[in-house]
């Protein structure tokens, strides 16, 4: 095996970093940013009226939840063009739920609604086991009183408790210092134009002997200097690749033009049509025999 060969493969399986470093989610006061999310108990719907999803909306500040169970979602969802609806954060839900969204034209991840959809599900699972049975219709709204009534640890009080009254001091308590901490976030980041893998998602590739990065080389289109820095991606062709990335999700490659060969599908002469590991057919291309290493 080329040397070349041995970095690429070296490459891909270098193993993945764990929980990396992520962005702080940013809150201004008691109303400033709710998170939704769709909680699928589709294989529990016929012990539940035909229930098949519970809608979660968190209070990012006071923490504070609602849950909804909805038999279906809607097809479509009309709003007007309101920031509060023409932003990422909300057109991601839509998208995720396959809800077509549109908007008329008058006077334009959530990670913490994710964490709080993991403590639900906790605490539902642990009563499952209690009753022996999927039953969470009348269990729900009990769950979630629990969660607003119970000492939350980042704003060390229950959600229930969060007002107008104490909201200053939650401010300046808890998320005030967030933006009290001075760091360097120029150290040690990628540069626009380096050519990078990106990481594969963990949960799809839990087996520790599979690639664990991208076959796939992009550049690095834009820094964000945020804290931590993020990054923006572009494949070779100068495609913008949706989503920003976090330096742990990303690992510089030493070769920018060496790509792994799955098999050769055809032969003319000297030139070769071949399949690159780890892409679809759309990509096959032709290379000369003399390009192999």
């Amino acid at each position: 095996m080329s040397s070349l060969k041995q970095d690429v493969v070296n490459e891909i399986h270098k193993p993945a970093p764990g929980n990396s470093l992520r962005r702080l989610v940013q809150v201004h006061d008691l109303n400033d940013l709710i998170q939704a999310d769709l909680v699928e108990m589709i294989p529990y719907a016929r012990e539940n009226s035909g229930y098949r999803y519970i809608l979660v909306v968190i209070n990012v500040f006071s923490k504070y939840v609602w849950a909804e169970a909805m038999k279906n979602v809607p097809k479509n969802c009309q709003t007007d063009m309101g920031k509060e609806f023409h932003n990422q954060m909300f057109r991601k839900l839509l998208a995720d739920l396959k809800i077509n969204h549109y908007s008329t034209y008058s006077n334009l991840k959530a990670s913490v609604v994710e964490r709080v959809n993991r403590t639900l599900k906790n605490l539902m699972w642990k009563q499952f086991s209690l009753q022996g049975n999927y039953k969470w219709l009348a269990l729900l709204p009990k769950i979630v009183h629990k969660y607003n009534n119970t000492r939350h640890r980042t704003i060390k009080m229950k959600p229930s408790e969060v007002n107008n009254e104490n909201e200053l001091i939650l401010l300046d308590e808890v998320y005030g210092s967030n933006r009290k901490v001075k760091r360097n976030i120029k150290a040690g980041i990628f540069k626009k134009g380096d050519y990078v893998r990106i990481s594969k998602y963990r949960e799809a590739f839990a087996k520790g002997y599979t690639p664990n990065w991208s076959n796939e080389i992009i550049i690095i289109r834009k820094v964000n200097y945020t804290y931590p820095p993020t990054y923006l991606l572009a494949d070779q062709n100068g495609q913008d690749i949706e989503g920003y990335f976090y330096r742990g999700e990303l690992q510089k490659t030493l070769h920018n033009d060496v790509y792994l060969i799955e098999k050769v599908v055809r032969r003319k002469g000297n030139k070769l049509l071949v399949k690159w590991l780890g892409m679809d057919s759309k990509h096959n291309s032709w290379i000369d025999k003399t390009d192999m290493v």
